[in-house]
């Protein structure tokens, strides 16, 4: 936390107030109105229609579902454009060097595992349906480390254990007991430390209430405010106050202002019972605050003339409780809309609003067929009530009807004539029908549900479906090439900034080490979406195409191992089969393999022993001569047998006096060394 003065703590927070007051004032005027009734027209909600058509809505409650049905079947399409290949984006090495190229692998395998271990694929799935429909989806990202408390105990003599206690404490862990053997000298300590249990990126899906900005703003990279705002119960502080996240003295200053939080239509539409005992005296922990978390740039010096910082203030009850550096050099926030209108954070037009007048027509006919079908059916009648004697009977359905006398049933009793169903009924739902589908790119040829195609041919089909395929096209590639995009590269930044610990991931289901060394570097990354508007069939041709050339590049030395290996891969993920892996091995694993192979079987063969040529029989050395070319008689091996006594014999005899001279050698050294002593020597017969 930054450490500001009292004074500056009292200006920023005058500051911050009216920010927070101009940006709830912003949401509650236009944007949740609007929220508000997307969210009644997409789930069709009756007290909507029974405010756009009271008449009708007092003879029948039914009303279309156009808006969730068509938003229903973008959404596989569309999840299944990001999540359909193996890596939703890929991460290469910006200079290309080989080292950066490895950098580039941990860290998307780093990433991977990240989104794995967050649930990223309901994140985004969340993510795009509020997109769809408030026209705004929120997703917010930050860095979450928590610890857990381990208990351990050591055994260390008696001297070390000062500065293992040191150790321990500037850990952030603490010293338990101590038991000391006064006999040895050893103390066994026992101790609890703090270690890592999460250290990676957080997701958190943002309802349209807990998003606010300064309204001036025409995109998040020029606001010079936005903040997340959320309730919290008084409890939640405190814990985090505990923690050193939170002033200790500003959070119990902040539960003794606070009183019941304003909570927004929002808040209560998603949930009925949210201000139920918020405003309880009885457990001041269970009390309810609205918290603002703002991300702002201020001036934090005296001069006026100073450039702005960008700063993290935590907010609540008009109460700073944290004021601290902004280290993601951003805001955390990822907006994301299917319908773009420029110099709009939040566009005034949405997909919903584009499908709603379909369905709002369409529910006003279907109100009055279904009022004119059940007039027809249970038809009204014209009665004489002079002719009847009691038209009670009548009305209470009694099986037997009284007539006075001289009254004729015929006449007492008639039908009125009951109202038709215009023919052109029919037409006008169909050519909603038809509109809606050009409105929103997704037609009965799309879901397969059309039996009565023009075109019955694949080729017809195939280009009636891309046609109706650019519009989702179109959306997915706003989402891909603005948030989605972006999205990574924070991710890529965080693990940056704040993996400061190596850490074991799953790849290919095998253990994994990444060290912060490993993702150091610059990056360019690539949107995997499969954007293209061509059918899983398409794509398999386009592959077969390929192969042929590639065996051909193989030839002349353009291909190898690897770029098969690609075309596999790239096969697998056609058939929606994510990880090619689990049929075949990558070059590398193969080449690890093989060589695995060839040193096993060297170990395990057993060793060749290759004797002498001299020492194996004739007949095999005939052989081997013969092998060689020569021409082998008998002669030679009768030769040979005297060559190799006379051999031996030269050897014997050379070997005798070489034994001779060194013996005179040994004799002569001896008597010199004699006479140099003045010795008495032995006559010469004497010698050996």
């Amino acid at each position: 936390m930054l450490e500001i003065s009292a004074e500056k703590r009292e200006a920023i927070t005058n500051k911050l107030k009216v920010d927070i007051a101009l940006a709830d004032a912003y949401y509650e005027e236009k944007i949740e109105p609007k929220v508000m009734e997307r969210y009644a027209i997409y789930k069709s909600d009756p007290s909507f229609y029974k405010k756009m058509f009271p008449r009708l809505s007092a003879m029948c409650s039914l009303s279309t579902t156009d808006v969730k049905d068509t938003i229903s079947s973008a959404m596989p399409a569309i999840m299944k454009t990001f999540f359909s290949s193996q890596d939703v984006i890929t991460i290469q090495g910006r200079d290309g060097m080989p080292e950066d190229e490895h950098r580039a692998q941990m860290m998307q395998a780093l990433i991977n595992f990240e989104l794995e271990q967050s649930g990223c694929y309901q994140k985004f799935q969340k993510w795009f349906l509020d997109s769809l429909i408030t026209n705004l989806g929120i997703l917010k990202v930050d860095w979450q480390r928590t610890y857990k408390s381990t208990q351990g105990t050591e055994q260390m003599m008696a001297e070390a254990v000062p500065v293992f206690q040191q150790q321990v404490e500037q850990g952030g862990g603490s010293i338990d007991d101590i038991q000391l053997d006064s006999m040895t000298g050893v103390a066994n300590v026992t101790y609890t430390i703090k270690e890592i249990d999460k250290n990676r990126p957080r997701f958190m899906n943002l309802m349209a209430s807990e998003f606010r900005f300064d309204p001036s703003a025409t995109c998040l990279e020029d606001a010079d405010f936005i903040a997340h705002r959320k309730v919290v119960s008084i409890d939640y502080l405190r814990r985090q106050a505990e923690a050193g996240l939170y002033d200790k003295a500003a959070v119990e200053e902040a539960a003794e202002k606070a009183g019941n939080p304003n909570f927004t239509q929002l808040d209560n539409y998603n949930n009925d019972h949210i201000d139920d005992n918020s405003g309880s005296s009885e457990d001041t922990g269970r009390r309810k605050v609205v918290l603002y978390e703002c991300y702002v740039k201020l001036n934090l010096t005296d001069d006026k003339n100073a450039i702005l910082q960008d700063v993290i203030v935590t907010m609540a009850a008009d109460t700073i409780l944290r004021i601290e550096e902004n280290s993601y050099e951003r805001q955390p926030f990822f907006l994301i809309t299917p319908v773009c209108e420029p110099h709009k954070i939040w566009p005034d037009s949405g997909f919903v609003d584009i499908i709603a007048p379909n369905q709002h027509a369409k529910t006003a006919i279907l109100k009055q067929m279904i009022i004119a079908l059940s007039k027809a059916n249970d038809c009204r009648i014209a009665v004489d009530k002079s002719a009847i004697y009691d038209v009670n009977e009548l009305l209470n359905g009694s099986g037997v009807i009284q007539l006075n006398s001289g009254g004729n049933i015929n006449q007492a009793i008639q039908q009125l004539p009951s109202p038709q169903i215009a023919n052109w009924a029919f037409s006008m739902l169909q050519y909603l029908d038809s509109d809606k589908e050009n409105k929103s790119g997704l037609t009965r040829y799309n879901q397969g549900t059309d039996s009565n195609s023009l075109n019955k041919t694949a080729t017809g089909i195939n280009l009636i479906q891309q046609a109706a395929n650019q519009r989702l096209e179109l959306i997915c590639r706003c989402f891909a090439e603005t948030a989605v995009k972006d999205l990574f590269r924070f991710l890529v930044k965080l693990n940056q900034l704040f993996l400061n610990q190596a850490i074991v991931i799953r790849l290919n289901n095998e253990p994994l080490q990444v060290d912060p060394s490993d993702l150091d570097g610059s990056y360019d990354l690539t949107v995997n979406a499969a954007m293209g508007t061509s059918s899983k069939q398409d794509k398999l041709q386009a592959i077969q195409m390929i192969e042929p050339l590639v065996e051909k590049l193989a030839q002349i030395g353009m291909a190898g191992p690897e770029q098969f290996y690609n075309v596999f891969k790239k096969t697998c993920e056609s058939l929606d089969f994510k990880n090619a892996d689990e049929f075949v091995m990558n070059p590398q694993q193969s080449q690890q393999y093989q060589a695995q192979q060839a040193q096993q079987a060297q170990q395990n063969q057993p060793p060749v022993i290759v004797p002498k040529y001299d020492e194996v029989p004739e007949e095999v050395q005939a052989q081997a001569l013969q092998r060689l070319g020569y021409q082998v008689t008998p002669d030679m091996f009768a030769n040979k047998e005297r060559t190799d006594a006379l051999r031996v014999a030269t050897h014997e005899h050379a070997k005798s006096e070489a034994n001779r001279e060194s013996s005179v050698a040994s004799d002569a050294a001896v008597a010199q060394y004699l006479r140099a002593s003045n010795a008495p020597t032995e006559p010469e017969g004497m010698m050996m």
